[in-house]
């Protein structure tokens, strides 16, 4: 039996390491430009819930959020069961290939929309972000690896991935949400095990505590943009971001987010 636990509220401060001292009469080297890519994250469930996210910028060779079929990381279990953001955020916050670390502050309730800010360079222009669909053992949606464009803003619709992490009992003390009033009851035909492997969500069946009427889905569960913004960007940065590293051709997209096929967008 688990225990709801309150999300915190208290934003993420991101890591910006000091600058290095420089020699009298020595030309200063000007830092790396930095732009801001504004990501907002749409909740398009008729009754489920999207919990804070996490967000985070990162170069090609960071490690990934999962991978489909593998057993999920504790932080991602903890994110996926409990909404707990600072897991995740912390472990990547100690990955070197990590530019920025944001938290998007608010509860997503279904048709509302919310924003966060991440800081991307040229060799950190790939987004990647997770947030619990909370009225599920262990729901979560997640973007892997989208380039932010240049060209504008991006739309990406994404599914529910289960972290594997917890049999789907549906049941209200296994579900860090309130119970609905009057609460149905039932047993789901679910072993005590969990899969142990990230996959595929197969939704809200009704079987216990939370009707499949109200909180199942059977489409994306949410839409993500992602777009540079030029308010919160000088025209140099966002220029020095839009440019190609070396070794990457313009036609490069090393990034490329991975969506649950059963739930992408016809």
């Amino acid at each position: 039996m688990r225990i709801p636990v309150a999300i915190a509220a208290a934003a993420i401060l991101a890591f910006r390491p000091a600058g290095a001292q420089t020699e009298p009469g020595q030309a200063e080297t000007p830092a790396p430009a930095e732009a801001v890519a504004t990501v907002t994250i749409t909740n398009l469930t008729k009754g489920q819930i999207l919990t804070p996210a996490v967000v985070f910028s990162h170069s090609p060779d960071t490690p990934p959020l999962f991978v489909p079929g593998e057993p999920a990381s504790l932080e991602l279990e903890r994110l996926a069961e409990l909404g707990i953001t600072s897991g995740l955020s912390e472990k990547f916050r100690a990955e070197p290939s990590v530019l920025d670390v944001a938290r998007l502050n608010q509860f997503i309730r279904p048709g509302s929309t919310a924003s966060t800010q991440v800081r991307f360079d040229a060799s950190h222009r790939l987004v990647s972000l997770a947030s619990m669909i909370e009225i599920t053992n262990d729901g979560f949606i997640a973007v892997r690896g989208a380039k932010v464009s240049c060209e504008g803003p991006a739309s990406l619709f994404v599914g529910g991935w289960d972290a594997g992490s917890e049999a789907n009992s549906e049941r209200c003390p296994d579900v860090p949400a309130r119970c609905p009033q009057p609460t149905p009851q039932g047993t789901c035909a679910v072993g005590p095990a969990a899969e142990g492997f990230v996959h595929v969500h197969a939704g809200i069946h009704g079987c216990a505590n939370f009707p499949a009427e109200v909180y199942d889905w059977r489409h994306p569960v949410a839409r993500i943009e992602i777009a540079p913004d030029p308010e919160a960007s000088t025209d140099e940065a966002l220029q020095a971001a839009c440019s190609h590293p070396p070794g990457e051709s313009p036609e490069a997209d090393p990034g490329g987010e991975a969506t649950p096929t059963s739930d992408a967008a016809p």
